[in-house]
Parts: C-alpha cells; structure tokens; sequence
C-alpha cells in the first residue's frame, strides 16, 4: 500500500500537482532505491563495453529502468543491438522499434569510447532517470492511472506532431482513453491510427502546463468514466465517433466493429 492507496484519482492527481517532492520523498522511504542508486555508482567506472552492462544483471536492471525499458531487462539481443548499432540509421532497430524509449535508450548507450558511464553527466542523468521512473512505477502500484497520467504530464509537453504521440505507448493509451476510443484501436495498423485520431488530436494544447493538465483531466474523466461502465452492454464514450464533422452515420461504431470496419472509415 502506497501513499495515494485508497485516494480516488482526481484527488490524488490534485496532490501529485501540488506536492510531487513530498510524496515522491515518501514512496523513497522504503530505501531500496537508494541502494541501487549506490550500487550503480560503485560499478559505473567498469562498464565499459555492451558485455559489461550486459553481464551484470543489477546495473543493467538499473540502466533499463532509467531510460524507461525495464520489462525489456532480459531481452538482451535487442538491448545489444541497441547499444551496437547507429541509431541515426534507418536500418537500425532504434528507428525499426515504434517506442520512443529504444531511441533514447540507443542515443545514450550506442558510444562506448569513451564509454556512457566514463562520464559524471551521463551518469547523473541515469541516476535521474532511475529515480523518475521508479518513482512513477511505485504511484502505478496505487493507480495505474495515476502513473499513466504522471508519464503523461512529463513527456507530453511541447510535442508538436502525432508522430511523437503515436511513438511513445504510454503516451498514446493516454490520448485514445481521453478522446473515449475503444480498445480495439490498438489492433489498426498505424494508418489507420492516424487516420482516426488526426481530426480529434490538437497538438497546441500540449505546448503549455495548463493545456497538459486539461488533457489529463479529461483522461482522467474517461477513464473512471470507463471504469463505471465497464462490464455494461452499451458503451456511451463509443457515441464520439458518431461526432464526426463529416456527419457519416458509418462512423457510429460498436468495439466489435471497428477493428474489421476501420479500412473504410475515413475513405
């Protein structure tokens, strides 16, 4: 049990607003992440090579954590490769990979001479990322939502393209929840994708703190709103594709039809 355990979402939202370092202090309490905060200081000077990072299962663990990957800890092909290849390159997997974090991950990690952790820099900024992400990790073990809507808060401001919403997963479970698209959205190719949330998604409202937090709020919204209606046989946040500006009555949809009916939605 957490610090927001048993604190329904809007409230808890409010708190992470206005006291972030409060309450992140108080998940830390527990001092395993301080731990490994020090153990990555003592080894940081011999990880000198992809094998290096790789052999050692704690740093790497650390290392994956700080730059947003940590369910890919034992994927350690992908993560040599990452670390092998040119991430500027179209062929390399950092730009094959749709998630954003591959690429920051490969742009950090892709230089070993020196090598990442020779220098107080890179090593601070992992330390960072550690401690951001785990932090956002231990509000998930509370509210899914919550670290959902953190994740958000902190990434999503300044975006100025879809892409960049599309490439990042966290990211865009937020916006399909926000604008009440079904599930099943995540089935569509990513054509399909973009052509269902370009006419719904203004870029400009995430240029500013304030229009970030309106969006959460509305996120937010959908998402107790999904909660509630779970379970039930008609869906009302499914009435937004009946909104439209074209006024075409196929764009009412059910979850059931809109993975097979998507290729003719916008045609």
């Amino acid at each position: 049990m957490g610090v927001l355990s048993g604190i329904d979402n809007f409230t808890g939202w409010a708190l992470l607003q206005k006291n972030t370092p409060a309450i992140e202090k108080a998940y830390a309490a527990d001092g395993s992440g301080n731990n490994d905060v020090a153990y990555f200081k003592s080894v940081a000077s011999k990880l000198t090579t992809p094998d290096a990072l790789l052999k050692d299962y704690r740093a790497l663990t650390f290392v994956t954590t700080a730059y947003g990957l940590a369910g890919q800890v034992d994927q350690t092909a992908i993560l040599r490769k990452l670390m092998t290849q040119d991430p500027t390159s179209p062929s390399s997997l950092a730009q094959q990979l749709s998630d954003d974090n591959y690429r920051k991950f490969a742009s950090a990690l892709s230089v070993w001479a020196p090598p990442p952790f020779s220098s107080q820099s890179t090593i601070d900024a992992a330390i960072a990322g550690f401690k951001q992400h785990s932090f956002e990790t231990s509000i998930g073990s509370d509210s899914v939502s919550l670290q959902e809507a953190t994740y958000f808060s902190r990434n999503a401001q300044g975006m100025t393209k879809l892409s960049q919403l599309m490439s990042d997963k966290p990211l865009l479970d937020v916006v399909r929840t926000a604008l009440g698209i079904p599930e099943a959205f995540k089935g569509l190719n990513y054509d399909q994708q973009v052509a269902i949330l370009q006419p719904r998604v203004d870029m400009s409202q995430f240029a500013t703190a304030a229009g970030i937090t309106k969006f959460v709020d509305k996120y937010l919204a959908m998402d107790q709103l999904n909660q509630i209606t779970s379970g039930s046989s008609g869906d009302p946040v499914l009435s937004l594709f009946s909104n439209d500006s074209s006024g075409d009555p196929s764009l009412t949809l059910s979850a059931q039809s809109l993975a097979p009916r998507a290729l003719n939605l916008f045609a």
